[in-house]
């Protein structure tokens, strides 16, 4: 129902009203913030002229859990009050109608939806005869439920998985302190379900809070309400407390000069990713084709790859930064989840390893850098070599970038994008080097006629490149849109030799007819409906897709999960199943210490998936973890495996549990 605190009211000054919840017992209703499920109740007022409302002003909630999940909400009695203040205009003796359409959600182990249209009527009075209504009482009731200003100082440190509140509390004796709980305002700031363990130390109080699925997102400031619980001579006091706290990213200045270490190491090992092979391959011909140059030219090569290199890896930060601000969950590698770019980048290697085996060619020689380009033309042949090499480098995740990675989708993106960069840096600085050293350059062979044999010799990783590529579109579409795939790539190569064909025609109406249908050929395979690949396929017998709320069961119940974070498109997770996790040996101590094995697929985008990466301070795959049966938290393994490194981790497990 719609109450009103006053019985008139005066012209030009505020009243107060309430929407009054009268709850049946063991049903709820939500606050604000619901919690992991429900609804907030809403109010859509209609009023007279010169009217206006203040927000819903809310109680301070309880916690609701249900399950394994925690709602904020109110059972028995709840009023939710709001502030109108009347329009100045009003003459006493007259009657205003306030009118309000309100929708709310109530709960048991059922949820009902309900709406109500409430009207309230008030007299205009002038202040001599303003008196309280019936429900003046139950007014003074509901704001000792309203929480106040917080009156202390805050601050909170954000790191990749926690939010870490400092409240200092001076005239609080916190050893009376029985209970503290902190309300978040908005969803997916902080895992409802989480404990929140807190800690004293004289007047200063410190609470612990598990960051929630908008973790991977920058966090400005925590707004919500903060319950304390003192005890009392006549029992437990409550008081509560609105807070707006500005964040602060964990990072001192050891800690990002060890990040950057990590990034800078991890881009260097990149360089001897498979993954990363086939194009480096192509910039070591480029080197030596270079080496003949004038030093300045190759130094100025150099440089250009480099560039390449590193606005690729300034573009892919961007892109993922603001998809993530954006509510997208995805990290390292995100753009190899849409078949689209998958299909893209297989036609553009499929078209560079056909003119490596000479069906056709944009110049007189390698990469259209024949003797009769410019130099201009040569740095921009390097430079994109480098745009490719990180276009074929995110499915790979070298040693030490996925601590690197995830400490950057934590912090700034000044800081994110400068971890970004320092990674891309680490993967142009050997190639950077060889350029600016004459003495290593002197030692590469002279160019020659073995230069054609080799590029033709390197067409073939090439073309297993896209081999790999139309196995991971495999993984993403349906029979029918593989088809397509594998027909827009007959069609390429007849393009492409049509174009050789007609390369030496003056004919210059030819030429830019082929292009056209080119560019129209691939628009439309483009266009076709690529439906995913069925996301209920069984698994095999030894594995068993990832499903948190089975993997808490096995938690539950005492049994050690082995959970690995995969994906086609990553290549060092391939190389790893094979090498260790699907070998005898590990097959045999996962079933002799009746450990489950599950895999988290993550080649399209699984929200879940990116959560628990998240959660881990990881923003891509590989991710491996390893959960005891006794409770505790999980092993994070190494991103490279070995056979020995599963087993003696296997080994550890079971001997815990037993």
């Amino acid at each position: 129902r719609q109450v009103s605190e006053v019985e008139g009211i005066v012209p030009g000054q505020p009243f107060w009203v309430a929407l009054h919840f009268d709850i049946i017992p063991d049903w709820h209703t939500y606050w604000q913030n619901p919690g992991d499920s429900g609804n907030p109740p809403t109010i859509d007022w209609s009023l007279p002229a010169g009217f206006s409302t203040s927000e819903i002003h809310w109680p301070y909630p309880q916690r609701l859990p249900v399950g394994p999940l925690m709602n904020y909400g109110y059972s028995d009695q709840a009023m939710l009050l709001v502030e109108i203040t009347a329009g100045d205009k009003l003459l006493p003796g007259q009657t205003i109608e306030l009118h309000a359409n309100a929708d709310w959600l109530v709960c048991k182990v059922e949820c009902i939806p309900e709406e109500g249209r409430f009207s309230l009527s008030l007299a205009v009075i002038d202040t001599s005869r303003q008196t309280p209504s019936a429900w003046a009482d139950a007014f003074g009731d509901a704001r000792q439920r309203l929480p106040q200003p917080l009156p202390w100082p805050a601050t909170i440190a954000v790191d990749a998985t926690q939010l870490i509140v400092s409240i200092d509390m001076p005239g609080i004796d916190t050893s009376q302190l029985h209970d503290v709980y902190f309300y978040a305002a908005d969803y997916g700031i902080v895992e409802h379900a989480a404990d929140q363990p807190y800690s004293v130390n004289e007047n200063s109080l410190t609470i612990t809070l598990t960051r929630g699925d908008l973790r991977g997102q920058p966090l400005e400031q925590l707004d919500g309400v903060l319950l304390v619980a003192e005890r009392a001579a006549d029992g437990i006091l409550k008081r509560a407390f609105t807070a707006t706290i500005p964040a602060e990213p964990v990072q001192t200045s050891g800690d990002l000069g060890l990040i950057l270490l990590f990034a800078l190491a991890g881009g260097l090992l990149l360089n001897i990713m498979p993954c990363v092979f086939p194009i480096l391959s192509l910039k070591a011909l480029q080197i030596v084709q270079s080496a003949a140059q004038a030093p300045a030219a190759v130094r100025s090569n150099g440089v250009a790859f480099t560039l390449g290199v590193l606005i690729s890896f300034a573009i892919i930060a961007a892109l993922l930064l603001l998809l993530r601000a954006s509510g997208e969950a995805i990290g390292w590698g995100f753009q190899l989840q849409s078949p689209v770019f998958v299909l893209i980048l297989t036609w553009l290697l499929f078209a560079m390893a056909l003119m490596f085996s000479g069906l056709w060619s944009f110049g007189e020689s390698f990469m259209g850098m024949g003797q009769r380009l410019t130099s201009r033309q040569g740095n921009a042949g390097a430079f994109f070599t480098g745009v490719l090499a990180v276009i074929v480098a995110t499915p790979c995740t070298a040693p030490f970038m996925g601590a690197a990675l995830g400490y950057a989708l934590s912090q700034s993106n000044t800081i994110a994008l400068l971890i970004f960069i320092v990674l891309g840096f680490g993967m142009a600085l050997p190639w950077l080097s060889i350029s600016f050293w004459p003495g290593l350059s002197k030692r590469l062979p002279k160019p020659g006629p073995w230069m054609e044999l080799t590029k033709q010799v390197l067409a073939f990783p090439l073309y297993a490149t896209v081999a790999w590529l139309l196995w991971v579109l495999s993984q993403q579409v349906d029979q029918a849109s593989l088809l397509v795939a594998f027909m827009s790539l007959v069609l390429l190569s007849f393009l492409l030799w049509c174009w050789q064909q007609l390369r030496t025609s003056t004919r210059l109406v030819y030429k830019a007819g082929l292009v056209l249908l080119l560019i129209l050929s691939l628009a439309a395979t483009l266009s076709q409906q690529q439906a995913p690949a069925d996301a209920n396929q069984q698994a095999p017998a030894d594995w068993q897709a990832y499903d948190p709320v089975r993997l808490s069961e096995y938690q539950r119940d005492g049994h050690a999960v082995l959970v690995n974070f995969t994906a086609a498109w990553c290549i060092t997770c391939l190389v790893n199943e094979k090498v260790a996790i699907s070998q005898p040996a590990v097959q045999a101590q996962l079933r002799q210490r009746g450990v489950v094995y599950m895999k988290a697929d993550w080649t399209n985008r699984d929200a879940r998936i990116t959560e628990m990466l998240s959660r881990y301070g990881r923003s891509g795959v590989p991710l491996y973890l390893l959960f005891p049966g006794d409770g505790q938290d999980a092993v994070v393994l190494p991103n490279i495996l070995t056979e020995g490194i599963l087993i003696d981790a296997l080994q550890q497990v079971g001997t815990r549990v037993q």
